[in-house]
């Protein structure tokens, strides 16, 4: 089903936004924008919001080269690969509703989870289970970031927006192609994704004029109502 004007001008809008929150704080723009884009137009999730996260990942990738470490990509990106797998294998097999419960409810108890004593470590185990439910979250919910960004949340704020870009480029790459070899990914929909693209380059350069701004606490603060915002909206949709 083609979109009309008014939905492309408020998918580009919703996409905008959510571009200008991930490259402040490092993640959120699928948290921002999935919601919405589902109910303009259930085609735009997820194929056409996670190229955008890969777009947008590149960007912030490029801004924060220099902060990027490998072996924090690497843990987890090795947990990302399987994780698609299973998104892919969730998406044919579970519905949407009790996919979105599920999700939602995870989410919620990794909020938690950040809160008790003691800060989690980033250690090869945490990072391949991180990119492993990021992989699931991402390729069946285009919402591939809390998962990460919980386990960063207390690095540099430069270092938070570095390496979570650097994974959502080859992590978004990895979820595209899962989609597109189980026939799960359209070319109108990449269409869609590269018609975002405007917006997705908006709303990055928005965020180089704040992100100096935003400090360390500050960019925790925001994550964990980004993915408690997520989290409880998964699970109202699905009751």
């Amino acid at each position: 089903m083609e979109l009309s004007l008014l939905q492309v001008v408020a998918a580009m809008g919703v996409v905008g936004l959510g571009a200008m929150v991930q490259g402040a704080i490092g993640f959120g723009m699928a948290v921002v924008a999935a919601p919405v884009l589902y109910h303009i137009d259930p085609a735009l999730v997820p194929g056409p919001l996670i190229f955008s996260g890969m777009a947008i990942g590149a960007l912030g990738a490029r801004r924060y080269a220099s902060e990027i470490d490998v072996s924090i990509m690497g843990y987890a990106l090795l947990g990302r690969v399987p994780g698609s797998m299973i998104g892919v294998l969730i998406l044919t097999l579970v519905s949407i509703r009790h996919l979105s419960l599920v999700l939602g409810v995870a989410v919620l108890l990794a909020v938690v989870g950040s809160f008790l004593p003691g800060k989690l470590k980033t250690t090869p185990f945490t990072l391949f289970s991180a990119g492993l439910c990021s992989g699931m979250l991402g390729t069946a919910a285009s919402i591939g970031g809390p998962p990460m960004a919980l386990l960063l949340q207390n690095e540099s704020g430069n270092r938070i927006r570095a390496n979570l870009a650097g994974f959502f480029v080859v992590g978004s790459f990895i979820s595209l192609v899962m989609l597109g070899i189980n026939d799960l990914l359209s070319i109108r929909q990449l269409f869609y994704g590269v018609c975002l693209f405007p917006a997705v380059l908006t709303g990055h350069w928005l965020a180089g004029k704040v992100a100096g701004k935003v400090e360390q606490e500050r960019i925790r603060q925001i994550m964990l109502v980004l993915c408690s915002l997520s989290g409880i909206t998964a699970i109202v949709s699905a009751v």
